[in-house]
């Protein structure tokens, strides 16, 4: 007899008995049981410690009236002033920088009023840290990151994940560069310093009043569109 995984058996039920699929019943990311929020461990001794809020706010992006956005506010709590950088009057960051081998703690609060959970893209991390959107948290809980960075060095970056909200959040400005340097990028003859800058390239539509427009209509939501403003 043929093993049947999951999906193949959602499918052969489908084909049987003609069931159509709604976004509802296909939701497989979102748990809507409670799920224990990530603490501090004590035995966990970071390099670098992070306070990191998501939040309302305002930014001049154009001339005339300041664009509301969701920002990222982050302090450092521990570590070297390098492993933090503020992009003034940025409705993106901030960037994390960090190195092969060290061991971070962030504590992530969401003051947005909506659910809302960070996501490490492009980091080997465990999975209770991976900002699944089962982990989302809502306004006013906390969650805590702790983890080993293994990766080499690259650019990588940190994004929202709650579930059927990714996409307006990251729109907005939730979104920051997350860099690892290692050793075997010291050995490069590479630009370092004030030569190594980070630009993040971006399109984006705004209205008369310099207000982010996200999605106008239904083929947009389907096929995904282009902003008219590019903005670096």
């Amino acid at each position: 007899m043929e093993k049947m995984n999951r999906r193949k058996f959602i499918v052969n039920s489908v084909l049987t008995t003609g069931v159509i699929l709604t976004p509802g019943l296909l939701q497989s990311c979102k748990n809507d049981t409670n799920v224990v929020v990530s603490k501090r461990n004590p035995n966990f001794k970071p390099d670098i410690e992070i306070n990191l809020t998501s939040k309302f706010g305002s930014v001049p992006i154009l001339p005339g009236k300041p664009t509301d956005v969701f920002n990222f506010d982050a302090s450092l709590v521990k570590g070297n002033p390098s492993n933090l950088q503020i992009i003034p009057d940025s409705y993106l960051g901030p960037i994390i920088r960090i190195r092969n081998g060290q061991k971070i703690r962030i504590n992530y609060k969401n003051m947005l009023d909506q659910e809302s959970i960070v996501h490490w893209h492009g980091l080997h991390v465990p999975e209770e840290v991976d900002g699944h959107p089962r982990f989302a948290i809502d306004e006013g809980e906390e969650y805590v990151y702790e983890f080993e960075v293994n990766n080499r060095a690259g650019t990588y970056w940190f994004h929202p994940h709650p579930h059927g909200k990714t996409g307006p959040q990251v729109y907005f400005g939730l979104a920051g560069l997350f860099i690892v340097a290692d050793k075997e990028e010291d050995s490069l003859d590479l630009p370092k310093g004030e030569y190594d800058i980070p630009l993040v390239i971006q399109d984006r539509t705004f209205d008369s009043n310099n207000q982010l427009v996200y999605i106008q209509n239904p083929m947009e939501r389907m096929n995904g569109f282009l902003g008219k403003q590019v903005l670096i």
